[in-house]
């Protein structure tokens, strides 16, 4: 994942660059006077757990470590994009993400999942965005995405409650940011985007075990690197 994300920043500043090397027609010029539009969107995430340890983790010898690392998931959704002014749009992208939430407890050098019936999770997430947006240049533009981001788990619960370790909440918050390219073809406009969401609430709901009592708060991160189509 570390080397991923230098290569993708590269990919979008060359790809910006040869947007504006030759003028070029434009294509649908009057695209962006329209006061809504819609469109949807596909996307690989990766999500991990940020790990507050608790001190009874510190305090015992039974587990030597709890990790999390990053899950890959899939994300589907559609936009709902208002025009505010010349630069700016109010952007809704209600979606479905398919993921994994589990972390790694090593004990006696053996590592085990919890929960330990995991079987991926599935996201209702609505997030809420201010695209801010460079000026056109040829059939292209650049733009930065700020917002928050409301979620939903939609799984059951009922495993994970009657495995007696993990339970966690199941509504999340986030604070995001990003960036992407949109294209102009002739009958729709076409963006490679990648954003980062930030988990500001506590998901882990304490069950009193020896699992859950060693962590004081778990917090979501995630990169999200999407395909969209307006």
């Amino acid at each position: 994942m570390k080397y991923h994300i230098p290569l993708i920043i590269i990919f979008f500043f060359f790809f910006s660059i040869n947007l504006a090397q030759v003028e070029k027609p434009l294509n649908n010029p009057i695209y962006d006077n329209q006061p809504y539009h819609f469109g949807f969107t596909l996307g690989l995430s990766n999500n991990k757990f940020q790990i507050n340890y608790s001190e009874a983790f510190i305090n015992q010898d039974g587990i030597s470590q709890i990790l999390s690392e990053y899950e890959p998931g899939f994300n589907v959704g559609i936009i709902i994009d208002f025009r505010m002014s010349n630069n700016t749009n109010l952007r809704l992208t209600p979606s479905f993400n398919f993921t994994d939430q589990k972390l790694y407890y090593t004990k006696n050098n053996i590592t085990s999942i919890q929960p330990s019936n995991n079987t991926g999770v599935s996201h209702f997430e609505i997030p809420v965005y201010i695209k801010y947006r460079s000026e056109r240049i040829n059939n292209g533009r650049v733009y930065l995405l700020m917002g928050g981001k409301f979620m939903l788990d939609m799984s059951s619960v009922e495993k994970l409650t009657q495995s007696g370790n993990l339970k966690f909440k199941k509504t999340n918050y986030s604070i995001d940011i990003g960036f992407g390219i949109d294209v102009y073809f002739a009958y729709f406009k076409f963006s490679p985007e990648i954003k980062y969401s930030y988990g500001i609430v506590n998901v882990l709901e304490n069950q009193d075990n020896e699992y859950s009592n060693l962590i004081n708060e778990l917090s979501t991160r995630g990169l999200l690197i999407s395909l969209t189509f307006e």
